[in-house]
């Protein structure tokens, strides 16, 4: 696999960032996706109860909606693991960016898109991502419970 010349110019440190902010941002847009998806079935099923669909339709769509439910949690702890790892990297490799004294160019511009990143995940979190550490490691659960969707629960008993 060819590297062009500025990727190769930037060195191993840029390329992991590259490799980082990209692996955050895809998650982070398929853990909001799942919350989409997990709001709209919860709809679809309460338009199908009011209508009066059969009840076999009702609890196919029920099925789909858990099976959106069970990987919502999966989804956001990965989005968590992958904000730690970008923060370490930025910690460790990028630490002048946090001051403002990086030197101009891509690398810099990388930089602010993954402090942006890890700020908007920040709110996901419910925490300040770009202003202090995660307090729990890669796989530990934490503090927020629930599945991290918009509806709390982990079955869907309510239908």
């Amino acid at each position: 696999m060819a590297s062009s010349a500025p990727e190769a110019a930037a060195g191993p440190n840029q390329r992991q960032l590259t490799i980082r902010v990209g692996t955050v941002k895809r998650t982070k847009k398929e853990y909001e996706m799942y919350l989409i998806e997990e709001t709209q079935q919860r709809a679809k099923i309460e338009a199908m109860k009011k209508d009066g669909s059969d009840e076999a339709d009702i609890k196919k769509q029920i099925e789909v909606l858990n099976d959106t439910l069970t990987v919502i949690p999966d989804t956001r702890q990965r989005l968590q693991k992958f904000c730690q790892e970008l923060r370490t990297l930025l910690d460790e490799e990028y630490p002048e960016a946090a001051t403002g004294d990086a030197p101009d160019g891509e690398p810099n511009l990388l930089v602010l898109e993954a402090r942006k990143l890890l700020r908007d995940a920040g709110g996901i979190f419910g925490n300040a991502e770009d202003d202090q550490p995660m307090a729990a490691g890669p796989g530990v659960a934490d503090d927020a419970g629930g599945t991290g969707g918009t509806g709390g629960t982990t079955a869907c008993d309510e239908f």
